[in-house]
């Protein structure tokens, strides 16, 4: 079980799926879902600057309205508040095209990219693989 789960989506339906999944898998002690990739930033920042730490793991959703997911690695890659960090970015959509993939992998923050919806069998295959 990870201590503490971001999850960055503007879908509330995606939302509320991740939530729900994270807590029947017991994924997570404490998730935190943040609506817009902007005040996640902000939410992150804070929170590293108020001594919490980051959290586990981070998922992301990469197509929202004002700052998609791109831009939000864009600028938490190069946080000057954060220190230097192992990758802990999910990346996750409805569909993935080649360019998504490519772009992913250019982000050494990201260590994998899932296909949304979030369900059981996917959080218990990241929890096995991720804690080996």
């Amino acid at each position: 079980m990870f201590d503490t789960v971001i999850l960055i989506d503007d879908d509330p339906i995606s939302i509320l799926v991740g939530e729900t999944m994270f807590r029947k898998t017991s994924f997570c002690s404490t998730v935190k879902s943040i609506d817009n990739a902007e005040e996640a930033l902000k939410f992150l920042d804070e929170r590293y600057r108020g001594g919490e730490g980051l959290p586990d793991l981070i998922f992301l959703d990469v197509r929202m309205p004002v700052m998609d997911g791109w831009g939000f690695l864009k600028e938490y890659s190069v946080m000057e508040s954060l220190p230097e960090r192992t990758p802990h970015v999910i990346v996750l959509s409805a569909a993935f095209d080649e360019e998504d993939l490519q772009k992913a992998g250019e982000y050494d923050l990201v260590m994998e990219t899932l296909v949304k919806p979030l369900n059981q069998e996917l959080l218990q295959r990241l929890l096995a693989n991720i804690r080996e």
